[in-house]
């Protein structure tokens, strides 16, 4: 579940913790008003101010553009190679690329008050690929999100949806089902991850089907061009899950570029 591999961001280094304090000093000195200066904090103590330091997703790395181009053209050159769904995953989590996943924070109007990402949740009996966490002006909010195979046509000659998809659905059904029996399991999942001294939100303890939402992400754009006008009818008409192919991460990760937040 934890993120990062080379760092435990629930505590500080003695020479991270000065940095910290050396920063924090300035955003008083000479002003009226307290200044924020987040941003200039070590990258360790901008996550261990969040409360899932190890699965907090930095704003500031919406800066870097050459890092931004090179992920996407990186996951392009796996894409043109046919890939399966698990050498997707192993590509995404061996280095370490989330803003690949984090680029879907776009469809929902949370995430910019806070942003994480746990992969391989555990929600009793089932694994999510990845969990998005966003908090809005409404609290917290999350996004369960499921890869399938990204080589394989999605939709069949006749735009119904083909085995990836289908298998991508049937696992958000048992996700629902599962996420409304287990719910005290998942809460206890959010508790390892949470900062230590620091209480879950409400959010995160009450079974609220309003704050979950889904996604499934399987295949290329070329699977839609069969007949666009009837694939991309039945994608708007899906209600279970929010359904996306491997191209559109490309686009959307390029659109985050800049971006003050997710």
């Amino acid at each position: 579940m934890k993120l990062y591999k080379n760092k435990d961001y629930t505590v500080l280094s003695e020479e991270e913790m000065n940095l910290y304090e050396e920063v924090k000093k300035t955003e008083n000195k000479g002003r009226l008003r307290r200044s924020n200066k987040f941003r200039e904090y070590p990258k360790a103590a901008r996550h261990y101010k969040h409360l899932f330091p190890n699965n907090y997703l930095d704003i500031v790395e919406l800066g870097d553009i050459g890092k931004i181009n090179d992920i996407c053209n990186e996951y392009q050159v796996l894409l043109s190679s046919n890939p399966g769904e698990r050498e997707m995953l192993n590509f995404i989590n061996n280095n370490e690329y989330y803003l690949l996943i984090a680029s879907l924070f776009k469809f929902y109007n949370f995430g910019h008050h806070g942003a994480f990402l746990f992969k391989e949740f555990n929600i009793g009996g089932h694994v999510v690929d990845y969990l998005l966490v966003g908090k809005g002006s409404g609290g917290y909010e999350f996004v369960f999100i499921e890869l399938e195979d990204p080589s394989n046509p999605s939709f069949m000659a006749n735009c119904h949806y083909a085995e990836s998809y289908r298998k991508g659905l049937n696992q958000v059904r048992d996700w629902k089902s599962a996420l409304n029996r287990n719910f005290s399991y998942l809460s206890n999942e959010f508790r390892r991850a949470t900062k230590p001294g620091v209480a879950l939100p409400e959010e995160f303890l009450e079974n609220d089907e309003g704050r979950r939402h889904y996604v499934v992400i399987a295949g290329r754009r070329k699977h839609y061009e069969v007949n666009p006008r009837k694939t991309y009818e039945v994608r708007r008409n899906e209600s279970l899950a929010r359904i996306f192919h491997y191209d559109n991460l490309i686009d959307y990760t390029k659109e985050l570029i800049g971006k003050k937040t997710f």
